[in-house]
Formats: structure tokens, C-alpha cells, sequence
């Protein structure tokens, strides 16, 4: 593995090639701990926790992929849960790495795969931390789409910078977190030829199934007290994406479940407040 003292993107990429290819950083040793992503323009693992990684891999083999559909990896069809896919993906990873039971960190969409993960194939998973997770907590009060959803899509289907920073201003607690050099740099990903296509894809047939109440299969939430695994809930206070009042079914239904509020911070605490989310999330896996 490499050391943590040099953790560029080049040095900790690697690819599990095949007829479904993998795209994913590894740093660090010890206990398996695996990083998922969350969904929007522009998103990969190294886009969302790279940032991350030197802290967490002091402390574990600590794996980023990009999920399907994400950065270097396979665009899947989407004619099945994609977290199903995703898991699918993720357990030949683990098995390529000789990983066979891992702590699962997911945000928003992430958070959903890593639940569903858990679910699935308890025995592959130790702890559970999940950041704003979506598809597991069901907002009592907001209208749904949420916000920062609508904003997401408005932009999928209509791309223009100034889209792009209304969608990102929502993502955020702290305006001064949103410097120009983020939007640029989000800016630039989005824009790169077919970088949208899969996204806007997965959003469409999301928006339908939400209109027409006809997700397949049972939902995720209701399949929570499934759960055994130590799980820490963390939101930020003020995440206009997967609103805080969403923790109050898992924090319920999860036997056991613990939650963490960061207050002045939005849908990106692992970036707006890094320090205080990397010093919560260690606390929790090495009790």
C-alpha cells in the first residue's frame, strides 16, 4: 500500500479491469474501511474524499472506488436498482483485495449503497457510517424532491455554470466554504464531454419513479430493522439534500444507531467541516 505521507491521485489509483471495469484509490493498512461517493456533476471517490484519505489511512486499508456509472468506471445499464449494481461491483473489489470484512462509509447516495450493502451481505460488513445517507431516511416535513435534488436536476438538464453554482450553494452550510477555485473545479469536471450523460440518465428515471410512486421492490427504509451493525448517523444541520429531520426513522429503526449533527454545515461534511467529521468518524470506529 502506499504511504500516507504521499497520497496523490496517481500514486493510489488503481483499476480492477475486466468486462466491467473498476476505477479506485487504496492507501494505508490495517482494517478494511471503504469510502462510496455520492451522486451529482462531476463526482468520483477521489472527488469527494480524497481529502480524507491521508487521516483514514493512517488507520485502515482504506478503498475509494468510483462508483458505476462514476469517473474511470463501467457505465451500467439502468434496468435494476442501481444500488444493486453498485454492490455488485463493490463485493468483487473486496474479494480482488482480499478484503473480506470491511467498515462501509457512504454519503447520500453512497450512504444508500452502503446500507443496502449491509443488508444484503451483513457478513462482509463490520460498522456503519452513513453521512446524509439517501433512500434511508424519509423527510417528514419538506417537500420532496428536496431542494437541492430539484436544483441537481435543473442543472442535469440544462448545464450552464450558473446552474451549477446554485446547485452547489445549496449543498453547502457555509458560503465561505464555496470558494471560486471549488466551483472551477467542479465546473470543469461537469463540462468534460459525456460527463453528464449517466446522471442525468439515472436522475430521469428517479424523478419518474418518484412521480409515479412505482419504485420496484421494497424500499430500504423499510427494511432498517434489519440492521445489526454499529451504525453512526452523521448530518450536517443545515443539508438542503437530505434534510436532518430524515435521521429520525433510522436513528429509530436501526438497533443500533447513533447520531452526530455538525451544525453550520451542509451535504459535504467530510469537506466543509473535515477535521471535526474525520476526528467524530474515528472516535467511532476504534472504540
Amino acid at each position: 500500500m502506499t504511504a500516507t505521507a504521499d497520497l496523490t491521485y496517481d500514486a493510489t489509483s488503481r483499476r480492477l479491469d475486466g468486462p466491467e471495469p473498476l476505477h479506485y484509490h487504496v492507501a494505508g493498512t490495517g482494517p478494511g474501511l471503504l469510502l462510496l461517493h455520492g451522486s451529482g456533476p462531476g463526482v468520483t471517490g477521489w472527488a469527494n474524499f480524497g481529502e480524507n484519505l491521508p487521516v483514514f489511512g493512517e488507520h485502515f486499508t482504506t478503498v475509494v472506488p468510483d462508483q458505476p456509472g462514476y469517473g474511470a468506471s463501467l457505465v451500467p445499464a439502468l434496468d435494476r436498482p442501481y444500488a444493486e449494481v453498485s454492490v455488485a461491483a463493490l463485493l468483487r473489489l473486496l474479494d480482488d483485495l482480499g478484503l473480506e470484512r470491511v467498515h462501509v462509509l457512504g454519503n447520500s447516495l453512497g450512504g444508500m449503497v452502503a446500507t443496502q450493502l449491509a443488508l444484503d451481505h451483513p457478513d462482509r460488513v463490520d460498522r456503519l457510517v452513513l453521512m446524509g445517507p439517501g433512500g434511508v431516511g424519509v423527510p417528514l416535513f419538506t417537500p420532496q424532491p428536496t431542494e437541492g435534488i430539484r436544483l441537481l436536476v435543473q442543472f442535469l438538464e440544462d448545464p450552464t455554470r450558473e446552474r451549477l453554482v446554485a446547485w452547489m450553494r445549496c449543498m453547502v452550510g457555509d458560503p465561505a466554504f464555496l470558494t471560486e477555485e471549488r466551483i472551477e473545479a467542479r465546473w470543469r469536471t461537469a463540462s468534460a464531454p459525456g460527463a453528464l450523460d449517466f446522471t442525468r440518465d439515472f436522475y430521469r428515471a428517479a424523478m419518474r419513479a418518484m412521480a409515479s410512486g412505482a419504485a420496484p421492490g421494497v424500499p430500504i427504509w423499510a427494511r432498517l430493522g434489519e440492521l445489526t451493525h454499529p451504525t453512526l448517523l452523521t448530518y450536517g444541520r443545515d443539508d438542503r439534500v437530505t434534510p436532518l429531520e430524515g435521521a429520525f426513522l433510522p436513528l429509530r429503526h436501526i438497533a443500533d444507531a447513533e447520531l452526530h449533527v455538525f451544525p453550520k454545515c451542509g451535504h459535504w461534511a467530510m469537506q466543509e467541516r473535515k477535521d471535526d467529521f474525520e476526528r467524530v468518524v474515528l472516535e467511532f470506529l476504534t472504540r
